[in-house]
């Protein structure tokens, strides 16, 4: 049983305790009343849980998690880089900025208690930006930064991390990023394995791309 099926029949069985709690106020008001607070208070917790949760992946040994395709723009330091993350939603672009783009993730590692009772583990990609090979432009230059995922009201990822009884079962403060040089028409492969995400070139422009760019 994976930990999104687990979040699913919890949510299931709060609300059947909402249903169960709304009957019981027709009958004694005063114990019904706050039975109804502390299922209504409960259910809504885990639901806000869960759709955080359920907006990360599983991650296998390694996983293509994005391919991006870059286009030239009328300035040369401007790139439409559209990226398709492989959740069956529409393909996206964004304007950036500079000379090479980044995609930022987070990864959420089960520790071995929680490893053993079969969970996987998770990731979402975070952020995309454009960045600058040149310091000074970094520091100095326009900056273009989107998000490519939205967190919930209740952010799982800082509960985790800000409290150290769940350190022992899941570790939420592994973030990793990768970055390419911008080059019209290049397209890459972006996977996260065990060590963390890294590139593949798709196309000859894209290998170019990564064989002339400066170490």
């Amino acid at each position: 049983m994976t930990l999104d099926y687990i979040l699913i029949l919890i949510s299931g069985a709060g609300l059947l305790l909402c249903f169960l709690a709304v009957l019981r106020l027709r009958r004694h008001f005063f114990s019904g009343a706050l039975a109804v607070v502390l299922t209504f208070g409960f259910t809504t917790g885990v639901i806000l849980i869960s759709k955080d949760v359920l907006s990360y992946r599983n991650l296998a040994d390694e996983t293509m998690v994005a391919r991006v395709f870059v286009g030239a723009n009328k300035d040369p330091k401007q790139f439409l880089v559209s990226v398709d993350t492989l959740n069956d939603q529409p393909l996206q672009s964004y304007l950036l900025v500079g000379d090479q783009w980044q995609i930022d993730s987070r990864v959420m590692r089960w520790q071995l208690p929680a490893a053993r009772l079969g969970f996987d583990n998770l990731y979402r990609l975070e952020r995309l930006l454009g960045r600058y090979a040149d310091i000074e432009n970094e520091r100095n230059a326009p900056r273009t930064v989107y998000l490519l995922s939205l967190s919930e009201p209740l952010d799982v990822w800082d509960l985790l991390r800000s409290n150290d009884f769940f350190h022992k079962w899941v570790e939420a403060n592994y973030g990793n990023a990768v970055f390419a040089p911008m080059v019209d028409g290049a397209q890459f492969a972006v996977y996260l394995g065990r060590s963390g995400l890294f590139i593949r070139p798709e196309n000859p422009i894209a290998v170019k791309a990564l064989r002339n760019w400066p170490a």
